[in-house]
């Protein structure tokens, strides 16, 4: 059994039907996807050894038990959408920091015990602005504590292999480097030491994520898996026709919480170019049923849902028989909180479809690191397809650079 099982509900009609079919057929060539797919360095990190990540991971982790991740967007992003697959607590503590609000900052790293606490920083270009402040407040706070001695120690660098700011300053304080892949983007790169390095540490299967991604790739080469075409033809079409242009998806586990917010960088800086593009949004199930969900049902018909299921059943804690089975409550006495979330998640599914909304649904047995794996290459390969119907180049994100721009000008 595939781990990604997909089905659709309310998204073309007849008509459209063939105009999707046809597109399906343009892309749909093995000669077409070898020429335009296979040669994406990020992709092919799937197959690149990972021994020394392992190797120098179980080094550094011996250390500590408390970790903290510097990084923005994608330098982070990927190792958050692992880890988050352990629920808390873990062994391995791990602290993201991913902007620079000053007061969350400063009173984070008053609550840290500095000198038992890795650090691991990590900037493809070296001159993040947002990490390169981090690390530069840590660096004087470890100074002012007379703890200089222990950074060779306590840090580790993820950049790219230049010279950069952060690699001079890395090389001056004896700070071990670990070179990100200068051919990878940061939100493409969760298949790159960037991310597999703090989610080893953390404890994650990172051997198993690879294998996943690896299968639905090769799936994809060999010919036995379109679903990734077939959803960048489905989302493109129901803009292009219908103005369908917010896209929803809905994921159903706690682990799969920070998956969401990768997904959200990888489709936004990919595809919004041009005045092109559609807008993703993650709700969280079962919390945005509560929040959303109204004006899902009877707002604005410009969404397209892809709901994330897996299987809860019969899983958690019981809910107490004796005081629940009474009244409005007695039907979820006695069952166990995996049955709630089952039912509702197949409610909201459900629901959404006698709306006649448009609905992808994804269903994964059991999330795990090979199952997220798939999951992580599959939305790799969606967004490729689009970028490639759109003729839209993926890998840049030239109208962030203004906002760079003027940032250093209002330093000035």
């Amino acid at each position: 059994m595939s781990l990604l099982q997909f089905s659709y509900n309310n998204c073309l009609n007849d008509k459209n039907m063939n105009q999707y079919k046809g597109l399906i057929d343009k892309i749909d060539k093995n000669s077409f996807i070898n020429e335009k797919v296979s040669n994406f360095p990020f992709l092919n990190e799937v197959d690149n050894n990972i021994d020394d990540i392992i190797r120098l991971s179980e080094k550094f982790s011996k250390k500590f038990n408390n970790f903290c991740l510097l990084g923005t967007g994608g330098s982070s992003l990927g190792a958050q959408a692992l880890i988050g697959l352990i629920p808390e607590p873990r062994n391995k503590n791990f602290n993201f920091f991913c902007d620079i609000d000053p007061i969350f900052f400063q009173k984070s790293m008053n609550s840290l015990k500095l000198n038992k606490t890795g650090f691991i920083v990590v900037s493809k270009s070296g001159s993040t602005p947002e990490t390169m402040a981090q690390f530069g407040s840590l660096i004087q706070i470890f100074e002012d504590l007379n703890l200089m001695h222990l950074v060779s120690e306590n840090f580790v660098i993820i950049t790219e292999n230049k010279q950069s700011p952060l690699s001079n300053i890395a090389k001056q304080l004896n700070i071990r480097i670990i070179n990100f892949n200068k051919q990878i983007g940061g939100r493409f790169s969760i298949f790159s030491n960037a991310a597999l390095f703090p989610a080893s540490i953390a404890g994650i299967d990172i051997a198993k994520f690879k294998k996943g991604g690896k299968d639905i790739f090769e799936d994809l080469m060999n010919n036995k898996n379109i679903n990734p075409i077939e959803g960048a033809a489905m989302t493109i079409l129901m803009h292009q026709l219908s103005n369908i242009n917010i896209n929803v998806i809905f994921t159903y586990s706690e682990s799969l919480r920070n998956f969401g917010m990768w997904h959200r960088q990888l489709w936004s800086e990919s595809l919004g170019k041009n005045n092109l593009g559609t807008t993703p949004i993650h709700s969280i199930g079962t919390i945005d049923q509560h929040s959303q969900l109204q004006l899902y049902l009877d707002g604005p018909k410009d969404k397209f849902f892809t709901l994330i299921r897996t299987n809860h059943f019969n899983k958690g804690p019981i809910i107490n028989s004796s005081t629940f089975n009474q009244g409005e409550l007695d039907y979820i006495a006695g069952k166990k909180i995996g049955d709630l979330m089952e039912a509702e998640q197949n409610s909201t599914l459900q629901t959404l479809i006698n709306n006649k909304l448009p609905v992808k649904e994804i269903f994964i047995e059991n999330i795990n690191e090979e199952s997220l794996g798939a999951l992580t290459m599959h939305f790799f390969l969606e967004t490729i397809f689009a970028g490639i119907i759109l003729d839209i180049d993926i890998l840049n994100q030239p109208a962030v650079e203004d906002s760079k721009i003027l940032t250093k000008k209002y330093l000035s």
